[in-house]
């Protein structure tokens, strides 16, 4: 076989066997035991096409930097499992469009061609779309592939919001038709503010402790929040493993934890699921009404309640200019509702001008 005179294998002290693969490009590859052979002969495919695409990296194709890029702690390590989900979406379409093609061919008329035709109808998706081609380049300029970044040419369009908060209607239809398991990590995503990652790695609080620790994956932190008095409710009536309480808050029905993707897969299928021949989760998503829109929920309550801006970005670990944006939102609801306890106080003086003298009732 072509492979075969690329094999290298080491043999240590204790008598094992180590095999490696060289490939076109001379990286070497550590692979799996000899046996399962099948599992070996595939981790010999994946490492060959790994160096072929890497080969490829001498003309700078977006394969060669979306193949680097995700090999690199930038991608690996720095970013949320979430985040790196979002990245790995986007990055297929830019291979499927451009990945023979050298970076630094790409222009940004050729960009906003997309963005304006395939993103037309979808605003929100052209918005992550450009950031990570953006991201992308962005890495590559200082390893070769180009000396600037089209994407910055391009427009960017603003955003009112891609998530929307719950509404009680939101709620309500979750807590009936969704499933029970689920119902815990929309309670702490409400309560603590916090991205689908980091509610799902939460440990379960002491009985008697005032305060969570939760580490927040993307900005790198631990956020002690403060356990409010109903969600102090919830979490004691939740199951728990008595042998063993201080482990994840979040658990399946069978008592195991939460994985991302399955807690992923479950709530997509709970979206689509039928009962008696329609799908009353259906409307979350027509609505945007996502896991993500609870962190919204939290903010606005925060706001609404009169807490400073440094206040809820401390509990939900949120930037100051995110946490403006929110705070911006709030105050048009809080001017609406003076302006109308302002116009019920003065109606009597202001409904002669309006709408006339009253009519005598005789």
């Amino acid at each position: 076989m072509a492979y075969i005179p690329r094999l290298d294998a080491t043999k240590d002290a204790a008598g094992e066997w180590s095999w490696f693969f060289l490939d076109v490009t001379d990286r070497r590859h550590p692979l799996p035991a000899a046996t399962p052979a099948e599992a070996f002969w595939a981790a010999v495919d994946k490492a060959d096409d790994i160096g072929r695409k890497l080969q490829a990296g001498i003309r700078k194709t977006f394969n060669s930097l979306i193949v680097e890029f995700k090999e690199h702690a930038a991608y690996t390590d720095d970013i949320s499992e979430g985040t790196r989900d979002q990245y790995d979406r986007y990055m297929v379409m830019i291979k499927d469009a451009w990945g023979d093609d050298p970076v630094d061919s790409l222009e940004a008329t050729t960009i906003q061609s997309v963005l304006d035709k395939a993103f037309k109808d979808t605003p929100a998706a052209g918005r992550v779309f450009r950031s990570t081609l953006g991201r992308i380049i962005s890495w590559g300029i200082p390893r070769g592939y180009r000396k600037d970044n089209p994407v910055e040419h391009t427009e960017r369009r603003d955003s009112d919001g891609t998530y929307s908060p719950w509404t009680p209607q939101a709620f309500e239809l979750f807590f009936e038709y969704g499933r029970a398991d689920l119902h815990m990590a929309v309670y702490s995503g409400l309560f603590t503010g916090q991205r689908k990652e980091t509610v799902l790695n939460m440990l379960r609080p002491k009985s008697d402790a005032a305060e969570i620790q939760v580490y927040a994956q993307k900005i790198k932190s631990w956020i002690p929040t403060q356990i409010h008095s109903e969600y102090r409710t919830i979490i004691d009536g939740h199951p728990v493993d008595k042998d063993n309480p201080q482990v994840l808050l979040h658990l399946r029905a069978d008592g195991q934890p939460w994985t991302y993707e399955g807690f992923k897969t479950a709530w997509g299928r709970e979206m689509e699921k039928e009962v008696n021949g329609s799908k009353p989760l259906a409307i979350l998503q027509e609505k945007r009404w996502t896991f993500h829109g609870l962190r919204k929920n939290a903010v606005c309550m925060l706001l609404e309640v009169g807490c400073t801006e440094d206040q809820v970005g401390a509990i939900v670990g949120m930037s100051a200019a995110m946490v403006r944006h929110y705070a911006k939102e709030v105050s048009k609801f809080r001017l609406a509702r003076s302006a109308m306890k302002l116009l019920e106080t003065g109606w009597e003086a202001q409904r002669v001008h309006v709408l006339g003298a009253r009519k005598s009732d005789a």
